[in-house]
């Protein structure tokens, strides 16, 4: 037997499901909303009838007819045999979306949802889809639509501004606001702008997902390089470079091979090298070299360290640039130095199979990852002695005189 309470509790799921909200936008014919109602059996009637009494009394002292809102009693009369007529509960429900959302104490956000739902869709029709799938949301964020339709009109006459949100001059609108508040503006703009002025291949928040997605300019990671040979930037002394993605892109120097490593320390000591740069420091920043094309056609080298994250890199870099060979990444160069080995962080091994790397190298990976050779070993790149890391560059005749 259903009590008053338990009809509130099933009734407040139509508000956090969101499912009454959205019939009103659409116009689904959701009332009257039935609640589920199990009657007491002629047995149950027999033996606790006071009990039952007490019961219907509750249910109507707490139904629409009494309080003026709320749930409606559907009764009917059933002949029972030892008490013979007898008036009990056929349907429990809310005729009304007024009735239910007063009953629930919702009558307020209700109302107001609906002026806002009107004011949005004369605003901006191309919501609509987007508050049937998220009308809470519109209540949520209730005190900030003057400023998001604001921020809506703005990017519609501007697509694409290529310029910082420091720069966008919206009025009453400054840029914290829209940084704050990235994630619902992308909801937002994605529906209200023209495919075009919307970059597909930008998901997400992560990496500036939104400003690259709407064409907004950032902060762009930095590419750290040094030049092995002076003569590459000729009559400028300058040798140690950091400058963003985009620039380094565009760079054309008349380099003959290129050399990236993760150590910040290997970068920096490198010996020097003819018509060579090495680039250095970006760790799982790696991924920003996918749009410098002009390494496509340069002898490339990536250096590492000997354990299953290092191979996990190469193999990520191989897979955009795919003529990379490793660079003291070989079985002999961690055999030469077994005494200075040490042990990978677990949560940072990479225990699946990697599809760029060449026969050997996938044989030194497989054994380091199965800890055939030990457990959890790794070799880092600061550990193989410099004289070493000379005579292998020596070996192929690449070091230029001091």
């Amino acid at each position: 037997m259903i009590t008053p309470d338990q009809i509130k509790t099933r009734a407040r799921r139509y508000w956090d499901n969101q499912c009454a909200l959205r019939a009103w936008v659409t116009g689904e014919d959701l009332f009257p909303l039935v609640i589920p109602l199990k009657r007491p059996s002629s047995a149950r009637l027999l033996e606790d009838f006071a009990q039952v009494r007490r019961w219907l009394e509750a249910l109507k002292a707490e139904s629409k007819p009494h309080k003026g809102y709320g749930y409606t009693v559907e009764f009917t009369e059933i002949a029972h045999r030892q008490l013979g007529s007898q008036s009990l509960p056929r349907q429990i429900r809310f005729d009304t979306p007024e009735d239910l959302f007063r009953y629930i104490g919702r009558q307020r956000e209700y109302a107001r949802f609906q002026e806002l739902v009107e004011t949005l869709t004369a605003a901006q029709p191309a919501l609509r889809d987007w508050i049937v799938r998220r009308p809470l949301k519109v209540l949520e964020h209730e005190a900030q639509w003057p400023r998001l339709l604001t921020v809506l009109d703005w990017f519609q006459a501007h697509p694409r501004p290529g310029r910082y949100l420091r720069q966008l001059d919206i009025a009453g609108v400054g840029s914290k606001f829209i940084e704050g508040h990235r994630a619902l503006l992308k909801e937002l703009l994605e529906r209200v702008l023209p495919g075009e002025a919307i970059d597909q291949t930008a998901g997400g928040l992560a990496a500036h997902g939104f400003e690259r997605r709407f064409g907004v300019s950032f902060e762009e990671p930095l590419i750290r390089f040094r030049l092995l040979d002076p003569r590459l930037l000729a009559g400028m002394r300058i040798t140690d470079l950091s400058v963003p993605v985009s620039e380094f892109a565009r760079l054309s120097l008349p380099c003959k091979r290129v050399y990236v490593t993760e150590n910040k320390i290997n970068g920096l000591s490198f010996p020097p090298l003819a018509g060579t740069i090495v680039i250095f420091g970006l760790g799982y920043g790696i991924s920003s070299l996918k749009t410098v094309r002009w390494l496509r056609h340069l002898p490339l080298h990536y250096w590492g360290d000997i354990d299953t994250h290092g191979f996990a890199m190469l193999s990520q870099l191989r897979g955009f640039l795919n003529h990379v060979q490793s660079f003291l990444m070989d079985e002999g160069t961690l055999m030469a130095f077994k005494p200075l080995w040490g042990q990978e962080q677990e949560n940072k091994r990479h225990t699946q199979g990697l599809t760029h790397l060449t026969p050997a190298e996938t044989r030194l990976f497989e054994r380091l990852r199965d800890d055939t050779l030990g457990t959890r070993v790794r070799l880092e790149q600061e550990r193989i002695a410099y004289g070493y890391v000379l005579e292998r560059l020596n070996i192929r005749g690449e070091r230029t005189r001091s």
